[in-house]
This record gives C-alpha cells, sequence and structure tokens, in this order.
C-alpha cells in the first residue's frame, strides 16, 4: 500500500489532468451506453417484434418507458418513410453516438498524456538529483549498472502502472459499473446469475497474481546485475581482451543471461495467463446467461429485444474486464519498480546543509583540522585518527604516505564529500559544517589523477558550470595550463567535441584540459591529488608547468606519491595508517631520517 500511496502522491500534483481524465472517461462510457441502447428499439420495431401502442405514458428513467419512447418514435419515422429509412436512421444516430463517444475517449487520453509525461518527468527529476546528494560510500558499494537500470528499465514501468492504474483500476470499473446497472435494470435476476460468478473470477486473479510483484522486483534486480556486466565489460575491454578473457567473459555473461530470460518467462508466464483464464471464464458466464436467459424470454418473462441488448451489454463487459485483469499485473510490475526507485530516494543524503547555513566567499587566513577522526558507515575500521593540522594561507602543504594512509581522505573531507566522524574541520574559525555547500566548494579546486571530462566541446569542458566566461577568459586559462596549442590543433580547436571520457585526446591533455578548468574557477584552495602520476615524462613536465602558474598565489594541497614534484613544498606531512608521524620542509625531514627519509631512498631521490 505504500507504493500505492506514492503513486497517487505523484499524481496528486496533476490532479486537474487526472480530473478532465476520469470526467471525459465518464461520458465516454454513458454515450457508449447509449450507442448500444439504440439496438434494441431498432431490431424489435424493424423485426415487428412490438406493435406501437396507445398513448406514450409520463416521461420518467424507467428501462420500460425509455424502451416504449424509442419504440414510439422509430415506428412512426418507419410507417412514414419505409424501413429502409428506419434502418439509415437507427445507423446515422449509432455512427454519431459512437463518434462522439470516441472524441470522449481521445479527450481522456489527452489529458492523460499530461499525467504520464509529468509525473515521469518528476520522479526522473528526483531520482536524478537525489542520486547526486548521495555520499560518496554510496557508489563504492553500488553498481553503477544498476542506478542505470534503475532509470531506463524501472520508470518506464512506472510509467505503464500510471496508464493501468487510470485507464484499468479506475476507468475500466467504471465502464463495468456503467453497463452493470443497465443489466440489472433490464433484468436484476439474470444478472445476480452473472454476480455469483465473479468471486471465482476475482479468485483466479488473487491467485494467478499473489507472487507478481515479488518475482518482478528479482527479474529487475538481475536486469540491472547484466547492466552491470555489460557496462564493467566494455570499461575494461582492453583488459579483456590483452587476457584473452572474451570467450570467460561472454560465457559469465550468457550464463546469467539465461537466468534471467528463465526468471523473466515465469513472469511472463504468469501475467499472460491472466488474461486466457480471465476470457474463458467470461465465455462460460455468459453461455450460462445464455441458457438461463433464453428459457426466460420462452416462458414470457423477458421480451426478445431486451434479451439481445443484455447480450450485447454483457458482452461489452467482457474486454473492460479483461483490461483490469492486465493492469492489475502492470500495476503489481510498476510498484516493484517503483520500489527499487525509492530504494534510492530514501537513502539519507550524505551532504545535508543546515538551515542557518552561513555565507563564505572569501579564504583569509587558514585551515584547521582539530582532532579529526573519520571512518565509512558500513565500517568500524579508522581511515583517519585524531589528526590535527593548521594550513596556512599562501603556502603549498604535500601529503605523503604509502596507499590507505588517508591523504585522500584529508581533502575529500575538506569538500564535505564525508563528514568527519569525531572533531572538525574549520576555515578562517568556522566549522565547514555551517557553511554553504555550495559557497565551501568554490572556495576548494581540485585537479585529480584521473582527469574527468565531458562528451562536449573543448570550450564546454573548461568553463562547464561557469557562467558569463567569455571566449577570450577560457582561451586565456588553456594558455596558463599549456593546453591552447594541442587545442588549437585540434579539428575544430576550441569547438572539437571531445569523445566518450575524452579518448579522442591523450591522458596528458585531458589533464591541462582540467588544469585550465581549475584556473579559471580561480579557487583561492587548490588539492592536486596524484596529477601527474599517470603521464609519460614529457607530458608530466608540460603538466608540472602548468601546475605552477596554477598554483601561483593559491593555498595548495598536494598528494603525491612522486616525491620529486613535491620537495620544494613549504611545509610535508607524512602519514601512517591514518596518524601524522612526521611534518617539516624536506630537508629538515631528511635529516630525521624517518619515513620521510625511507621513501626518499626508495625512489632514489
Amino acid at each position: 500500500m505504500k507504493d500505492i500511496r506514492r503513486l497517487i502522491a505523484y499524481m496528486a500534483r496533476y490532479r486537474g489532468h487526472v480530473a478532465l481524465n476520469i470526467f471525459f472517461n465518464l461520458l465516454y462510457v454513458l454515450t457508449s451506453f447509449f450507442s448500444i441502447a439504440l439496438v434494441a428499439p431498432f431490431v424489435s420495431v424493424l423485426f415487428g417484434l412490438v406493435e406501437e401502442t396507445g398513448p406514450l405514458p409520463a416521461f420518467r428513467l424507467d428501462p420500460d418507458v425509455l424502451m416504449q419512447y424509442a419504440y414510439h418514435y422509430i415506428g412512426m419515422f418507419q410507417a412514414q418513410h419505409g424501413i429502409m429509412s428506419g434502418l439509415l436512421l437507427v445507423s446515422v444516430a449509432f455512427v454519431l453516438a459512437t463518434l462522439i463517444s470516441n472524441v470522449f475517449r481521445y479527450f481522456a487520453f489527452y489529458n492523460l498524456a499530461y499525467v504520464r509525461s509529468g509525473m515521469l518527468r518528476d520522479l526522473r527529476q528526483n531520482f536524478y538529483s537525489h542520486v547526486m546528494s548521495l555520499p560518496l560510500s554510496y557508489f563504492s558499494e553500488k553498481k553503477k549498472g544498476d542506478l542505470l537500470s534503475r532509470v531506463n528499465m524501472d520508470i518506464p514501468d512506472v510509467e505503464w502502472a500510471i496508464v493501468a492504474s487510470l485507464q484499468g483500476i479506475i476507468m475500466e470499473p467504471l465502464y463495468v459499473v456503467m453497463f452493470a446497472i443497465g443489466l440489472f435494470a433490464l433484468d436484476y435476476k439474470l444478472t445476480l446469475l452473472v454476480l455469483v460468478a465473479f468471486p471465482v473470477i476475482l479468485y483466479v486473479i488473487g491467485k494467478v497474481g499473489s507472487r507478481l510483484k515479488s518475482r518482478s522486483e528479482k527479474v529487475q534486480a538481475m536486469l540491472g546485475q547484466m547492466v552491470s556486466m555489460v557496462e564493467e565489460g566494455i570499461n575494461g575491454i582492453r583488459i579483456i581482451k590483452s587476457f584473452n578473457l572474451i570467450d570467460v567473459v561472454g560465457k559469465n555473461f550468457e550464463n546469467y543471461n539465461k537466468q534471467y530470460v528463465r526468471a523473466l518467462n515465469g513472469v511472463y508466464r504468469r501475467r499472460d495467463l491472466s488474461s486466457p483464464l480471465t476470457e474463458i471464464l467470461l465465455v462460460a458466464v455468459t453461455m450460462g446467461v445464455l441458457g438461463f436467459g433464453g428459457t426466460r424470454v420462452l416462458s414470457g418473462q423477458m421480451s426478445p429485444d431486451l434479451f439481445v441488448l443484455y447480450i450485447l451489454l454483457l458482452i461489452k463487459i467482457i474486454s473492460p474486464s479483461k483490461h483490469v485483469v492486465t493492469s492489475f499485473y502492470s500495476v503489481q510490475k510498476g510498484r516493484a519498480a517503483l520500489g527499487r526507485i525509492q530504494q534510492v530516494i530514501d537513502e539519507i543524503p550524505g551532504e545535508e546543509e543546515s538551515p542557518e547555513a552561513l555565507a563564505k566567499k572569501e579564504f583569509l587566513s587558514d585551515i584547521r583540522y582539530r582532532d579529526v577522526s573519520f571512518h565509512y558507515s558500513d565500517s568500524e575500521t579508522m581511515v583517519l585518527q585524531h589528526v590535527n593540522l593548521k594550513i596556512e594561507k599562501g603556502k603549498t602543504y604535500a601529503l605523503v604516505g604509502a596507499s590507505g594512509a588517508g591523504k585522500t581522505t584529508m581533502v575529500d573531507l575538506l569538500s564535505r564529500f564525508y563528514d568527519v566522524s569525531e572533531g572538525s574541520i574549520s576555515i578562517d574559525g568556522v566549522d565547514i559544517r555551517d557553511l554553504k555547500l555550495e559557497d565551501l566548494r568554490d572556495l576548494v579546486g581540485t585537479v585529480g589523477q584521473h582527469p574527468f571530462v565531458w562528451h562536449d566541446t573543448v570550450a564546454n569542458n573548461i568553463r562547464f558550470g561557469m557562467e558569463n566566461v567569455s571566449m577570450d577568459e577560457v582561451m586565456e586559462a588553456a594558455k596558463k595550463a599549456n593546453a591552447h596549442d594541442f587545442i588549437m590543433a585540434l579539428p575544430q580547436g576550441y569547438d572539437t567535441v571531445l569523445g566518450d571520457a575524452g579518448m579522442t585526446v591523450s591522458g596528458g591533455q585531458r589533464q591541462r584540459i582540467t588544469i585550465a578548468r581549475a584556473i579559471l574557477k580561480n579557487a583561492p584552495v587548490l588539492v592536486l591529488d596524484e596529477a601527474t602520476s599517470a603521464l609519460d615524462a614529457e607530458s608530466e613536465v608540460l603538466v608540472q608547468e602548468a601546475l605552477s602558474k596554477l598554483m601561483e598565489g593559491r593555498t595548495s594541497i598536494v598528494i603525491a606519491h612522486r616525491l620529486s614534484t613535491i620537495r620544494n613544498a613549504d611545509h610535508i606531512v607524512v602519514f601512517e595508517k591514518g596518524r601524522i608521524v612526521e611534518e617539516g620542509c624536506h630537508q629538515e625531514l631528511l635529516a630525521k631520517g624517518g619515513h620521510y627519509a625511507h621513501y626518499v631512498n626508495l625512489q632514489n631521490l
């Protein structure tokens, strides 16, 4: 029921269009009923089953009275103009009634389109916005392919659930109820016979669909795993080919694909069984009505024309009844899809901003780590333990240590990708948890080990997220990053579109583009996380020159394994197992003969 309430909550934003959809569907049902009701008087008068009688009774909403009026006027028209004219009259009336009813049906679907597209837009936007607010730890635990599956597969399933819920769960029952009222008005005894069979039909529907939701959830989870396998295969294609693993990964995918197909077939079999079962039961009911109703006609308890109308109304109920059943399964599948989407939306955001958060546009004096300890939410192992560090404005600080010592975590905490478990981090004496996130991250520029570029032009990659930036400013930033010359050599210069993940340029060129982006951002605090470790010697020289220009006049925090790149840093901080074990400049630490000196000797500096 929680999923249904959520679906209704999304629909509530478009209640005007939902109301119009219901209104036009109601008009469609009424006009459809009227068009079918024309058949009985036409059959009666045309074949002489009923002769015109004396004066008409007072008009009232009673089936017998309505029929007498219809017999009277159609009979008069037929007597004056002949049988063919009577046939033409009823045929035209039937066509007009059908035309009007389908116009109403079109307007019902017209309004439904706004509900479908609007709800999907809201759901997709909520999903994406919330994913962007989740902590980095969430993405280390979850597979990207599963998230992509929820966007590409589950949200369209919710769309079908919307259609099914409005048309099959709300509108089709309205159709059935309206025609059922007509059946009761024609012959309540015959209709009671029909109603006796409905509990049996509902029981069959319930038994068939009892496990559909859980099976759908399993199938959708398996699909997410398959998307992840495809994504991993594409990302690792170079390694797969170099290790001759094409057959191995292909076999793994084939086996999982077979499991998915078996599970999917189980869902399809269960869902597709409902429609034929329902039709068989409804046809059996119809045949029972024909037998029982036929005896009532022969005994004079029911007129032939009303019996013909009764059968037509009963037949018209069969199709919407089947749609109700089909819609029930679509809603069940949609509920499973909505549940998977809401699992992500219900995740607690990792970056919460206080309503009283302070604005801060300048970095004035220092950054301080006070007794900072940190562990990830899913682990009790401390990544940082009681770290105390003062970073003064305008100086360069280098963080050194073995992999996993906590260096990258230090800068991640500064940008609030994670929050400290104990202690505090402050900028100019203000705890960063009390600052506006946007302002905090505007103060910090980052150049990482793995440069990221978008599938967009070079110019747009450099000025990404920055408004009112002129082309001259973009080019000036590129020149400072030693990127202008290679950019101008590209086919369309700054308008060249970089391929997926920037594969059309080299790693060093991608890095210089990201440095140009950092130069243009002009953040007062700069974080360099292994910015040259993955480059060849020539690219490293060019990137290092660009970094030197970028670091001028800024407070820099440099993480490096190549100690040659940080020997001139103002202050070097050595980490070991989450703790600071040494601090000082290059010469001071060498003289100590401790951890730093050991690293220097290992690299033959």
